[in-house]
């Protein structure tokens, strides 16, 4: 029986609010002090404040721009020596050039290959060129254009 006396008089002190805090005692527990009263966490001090929606959007990435698709040609160079020609293969295209004595006698250098090959590729775009039938030409001219050639252009 004391124990349920006991067990009672606790159950009535916790729902007691003291008339002051600061003159108990005892420590209040969260049933002492008002729930709206008690802040322990940081962000319940900011629930009165009203959401932020005007915030822009903030991105360290560039704008997503479409782009078309990726361009690159792939020019293959070959001086033959048996016929003293050079060839440039390109795009299914095998172009076939006649040297000069002189540029041949010079080929063999590495800045009068380079001069030579930005020569001869000024040549594909803007001089006027000769498209011959497969069976016309060289059998070395053929085995280095190999396979996969549609098109057997020359310059004279």
């Amino acid at each position: 029986m004391t124990s349920i006396f006991i067990f009672a008089v606790l159950i009535g002190l916790s729902y007691q609010q003291p008339t002051h805090l600061s003159h108990t005692t005892h420590i209040p527990h969260m049933t002492h002090v008002p729930i709206t009263a008690h802040t322990t966490h940081p962000w319940q001090k900011h629930t009165t404040h009203a959401l932020h929606t005007t915030h822009a959007w903030h991105s360290t990435l560039a704008p997503h721009v479409t782009h078309g698709p990726s361009l690159h040609n792939q020019f293959v160079f070959h001086y033959d020596y048996i016929t003293h020609k050079m060839i440039i293969l390109s795009n299914h295209n095998c172009y076939i050039f006649t040297l000069s004595n002189e540029e041949r006698t010079q080929i063999h250098t590495d800045a009068t290959m380079m001069f030579l090959e930005a020569k001869l590729m000024l040549m594909i775009a803007t001089s006027a060129k000769t498209e011959v039938k497969m069976f016309s030409l060289d059998h070395h001219l053929l085995q280095i254009c190999g396979n996969g050639i549609l098109h057997y252009y020359t310059f004279a």
